[in-house]
């Protein structure tokens, strides 16, 4: 399991128990530190600026489902007798439809049945929403994957980033993967959260090798991140770009320090927010997070 911050760590960590009245306040909240961005002053810096837009309000809309869901079953369960002859007339019926579409009638508004007709149309709204989000999401992923590999990478603060295999990246290690980017259902706070980056499950102390040459921007804690390092590695695309190393359980480089493409930068571990050994591997353009597997 993770491990807490120690008292003069670089970004509290939220804690477990106190993630899910965060989400309750505000379903689109960052329960992970939020490093900071470039102004979006390209037309590809924007396409990347608008998927974090969308990612985050796919975010929002999973956390409302499912606390209008958990609404919807706490008001099904009640005694209303109208409400439970309408749940077992629709059971097993058109799963997409809503069980409770025959009583629309503004009388029964504050009854429990009134309840369960306007939960369960906002549950349909949203949906429909949801379906429009993931589609534009999917849509702007494609657009700016497809360029990781016509766009060349200029040399900023150490070489060329180096071009290894189909991507522009090495992978850090050789690891399995065990989630990929994008919004999950987040296993540590069990709340849904955007995924920045891929898990690579790996023995704890397993070395983590350095992606490109370029120099060290932050290492240390870093919230739920736990021992957390990024590297800037010059640019690609008209961005910033960095890669990125959560839960280490011991970092090897600091801040400033100029690495080598193949370098060891850590050793795996499972600390902040990690329910297991692996590295969680960024890619960040502008500081925004982007699909890793595209550029490995």
């Amino acid at each position: 399991m993770g491990i807490s911050a120690p008292p003069s760590s670089d970004g509290p960590m939220v804690s477990p128990g106190s993630a899910p009245a965060l989400i309750a306040g505000d379903p689109g909240a960052d329960l992970y530190p939020q490093p900071p961005v470039d102004a979006a002053v390209t037309p590809q810096a924007r396409q990347v600026a608008a998927l974090g837009d969308v990612q985050h309000r796919i975010q929002y809309l999973e956390n409302i489902l499912a606390r209008t869901r958990d609404d919807l079953a706490r008001v099904q369960r009640g005694p209303d007798p109208v409400l439970q002859l309408l749940t077992s007339l629709t059971a097993g019926g058109d799963a997409d439809a809503s069980p409770f579409a025959v009583a629309d009638s503004a009388d029964v508004v504050d009854t429990a049945t009134g309840r369960a007709v306007a939960l369960s149309g906002a549950i349909t709204s949203g949906q429909a929403e949801l379906l429009r989000r993931r589609a534009e999401e999917a849509r702007l992923r494609q657009e700016i994957n497809r360029r990781v590999r016509t766009v060349p990478a200029v040399a900023a603060p150490a070489r060329a980033v180096a071009t290894v295999g189909g991507g522009r990246l090495r992978r850090p290690l050789s690891g399995r993967l065990t989630s990929r980017y994008g919004t999950r259902f987040d296993p540590y706070y069990h709340v849904w959260q955007l995924h920045p980056g891929v898990d690579l499950a790996a023995p704890i102390g397993t070395p983590i090798r350095a992606a490109a040459d370029g120099r060290v921007s932050r290492a240390g804690w870093y919230g739920g991140y736990g021992n957390y390092t990024c590297i800037d590695h010059g640019r690609a695309d008209g961005q910033r770009l960095s890669t990125c190393y959560g839960h280490q359980s011991k970092l090897m480089v600091s801040p400033g320090q100029r690495i080598r493409a193949g370098q060891v930068i850590g050793l795996v571990g499972s600390t902040g927010a990690s329910t297991g050994p692996h590295l969680h591997f960024e890619v960040r353009l502008g500081g925004r997070p982007v699909d890793p597997l595209p550029w490995i």
